[in-house]
């Protein structure tokens, strides 16, 4: 039975030379995960109202691409080399359906380091959600003084009209 040690000898590497994307985000899986050797990269999202936004970068020893690979939907971010290049081992799908099949460990890696990357994504999610929570709490704090002077005024300028009309009735 073949291990994962049989099937290294078909991942190929390339090297990317600086500021050359991996792939860019929304282009279609090309069946490819991809583990970084050598260099460092960053991964950005585009973000409509801020162009590309930085999400984390990428050193040596770490992977990605895989859930393009697995899933086959496009891109759902772009990678670029930072570093004056980047050395990455490629697995394509064909290579990566037989580790599949005969080695466990490694879909329990993968499995792991998804998960990883999920909580921290969660990690993030949960921050922004209390920041903006808390920036929608500070503008209704800012917006009940306004809504209280408002109260202060209508009273104040009914008082008088009452104390008119009351003037008004005992002449």
């Amino acid at each position: 039975m073949p291990t994962i040690l049989d099937f290294v000898h078909s991942v190929f590497t390339r090297v990317y030379p600086k500021d050359s994307f991996i792939f860019k985000e929304g282009e279609e899986s090309d069946g490819n995960m991809y583990f970084l050797f050598h260099g460092h990269l960053m991964v950005s999202k585009n973000r409509p109202d801020a162009g590309d936004k930085s999400i984390k970068e990428v050193f040596p020893g770490e992977f990605f691409g895989e859930i393009a690979l697995i899933s086959g939907r496009a891109r759902a971010m772009s990678v670029q080399v930072l570093s004056p290049s980047a050395k990455l081992g490629v697995l394509n799908k064909g290579v990566f359906e037989k580790l599949e099949k005969t080695s466990p460990q490694f879909l329990l890696l993968l499995l792991k380091n998804t998960f990883e990357k999920l909580n921290r994504a969660e990690v993030k999610l949960e921050a922004l959600y209390t920041e903006i929570h808390k920036k929608e709490e500070e503008s209704k704090g800012s917006e009940a003084p306004a809504v209280l002077k408002e109260a202060e005024v209508s009273e104040t300028s009914e008082t008088p009209d009452t104390e008119a009309a009351a003037v008004n009735k005992e002449s």
